[in-house]
């Protein structure tokens, strides 16, 4: 079986919400989401999907760049090949777009790299977590984000949550460090036997770090995913040693290199998996399996992902047994997508493993043409 072409759709998918971050908010209302879809079909006519959907105030890729490097250098070199060759593509793709300390325009290499692994599985008849050879669950739990930078749409965001069946809760933090810990005490109030966490996305310098952790830790928060810029590695080890949570690291888990310079540091102690930022299933499972290895915490999470990168994540997920509620919050804010049938779900608050072939997306073209953006 070889690849004998791929065509590259970008397409805007309308929000219902956005997030704020500590830069500010990651998408408007009017950008919507907007996912580069990669169709790959083989040379017997079966058919891959895949995607790639930054945020440009969360990553250095955008739209644009994911768009103009998947059709101009990384699906060229990709045609001819072996799909089930999966390392040897990520290789061809790496001689266009050199790896650092993360893959190199991971995202891009993240939508053909889930198109191979579609293509594969559906070629062989099986889901994508068959391929990855572990059924460590059949679902994963999600979480609600509450990203509102008040205490009061805080609040209201915690109730639309709770309404909605939801009892996990992650709390965008990263701002002022007494403001966020009264968000997060209002989230525990209203929130009662709930799993809550907090996420600065780089927000914090390390002196405020170290007061919001203490004002988090006072009130029982057990995690808190990456509060200081991925580069400050002392910043990192001396929040370890200073506060009794769990420090997780996101932004600084982007590829195994760093990951591992990390570990060798005793500067981590638990990783935020994202399939997308890591490059696609190929080296996400590398970065779980270094994990487990290591003793560290796993937990998981996504970029706002649409559906296929939402699958390929639950599949991931589910596979390497994590359960800790997971923040794939596509379905929170996404208002409409390009699917023909609705993904397994159990209301809100659970995904299940897809068990068609592939990753489980079952795309209508229709829609994806009616979705088109121009770039």
């Amino acid at each position: 079986m070889k690849i004998a072409r791929i065509e590259v759709l970008p397409v805007r998918l309308p929000l219902k919400a956005v997030v704020t971050l500590s830069r500010g908010v990651s998408r408007t209302l009017d950008e919507g989401k907007q996912v580069v879809l990669v169709k790959m079909t083989g040379d017997d006519g079966i058919v891959g999907w895949g995607e790639a959907g930054p945020s440009r105030r969360w990553s250095a890729e955008t739209t644009h760049s994911c768009y103009t490097s998947i059709k101009h250098y990384l699906a060229p070199v990709l045609v001819g090949r072996d799909p089930f060759d999966i390392a040897g593509l990520h290789a061809a793709m790496d001689k266009e777009l050199a790896p650092g300390l993360d893959p190199g325009q991971p995202v891009a290499k993240a939508a053909l790299d889930l198109a191979a692994h579609d293509l594969v599985c559906r070629k062989l008849g099986i889901n994508l977590q068959s391929w990855l050879g572990a059924k460590g669950a059949d679902r994963i739990e999600l979480s609600y984000l509450v990203s509102a930078t008040d205490v009061e749409g805080t609040a209201k965001s915690v109730q639309q949550g709770l309404k909605e069946g939801y009892r996990a809760f992650k709390v965008k933090v990263g701002h002022a460090p007494q403001l966020d810990v009264e968000r997060t005490r209002k989230v525990l109030e209203l929130a009662k036997d709930c799993t809550v966490w907090v996420d600065a996305n780089q927000g914090y310098t390390l002196e405020a770090a170290l007061r919001a952790a203490r004002g988090f830790a006072a009130l029982g928060i057990e995690l808190f995913e990456q509060p200081i810029p991925m580069s400050d590695f002392y910043g990192m080890k001396k929040l370890l040693a200073a506060s009794g949570m769990t420090i997780a690291l996101d932004e600084a888990a982007m590829g195994l290199p760093l990951v591992v310079d990390l570990i060798r540091r005793e500067a981590v102690e638990a990783l935020v998996v994202k399939v997308n930022k890591t490059g696609g299933i190929f080296y996400a499972r590398q970065l779980c399996d270094l994990a487990r290895n290591a003793g560290l915490r796993l937990i998981g999470s996504g970029l706002m992902d649409a559906p296929i990168g939402f699958a390929a994540s639950v599949h991931l997920f589910a596979a390497y047994g994590i359960d800790y509620p997971c923040d794939l919050n596509g379905p929170q804010h996404i208002a409409g997508d390009y699917l023909a049938e609705p993904l397994p779900m159990e209301g809100r608050r659970f995904a299940l493993v897809p068990q068609r072939p592939g990753i489980g997306a079952v795309v209508d073209e229709q829609k994806v043409a009616s979705l088109a953006i121009k770039l």
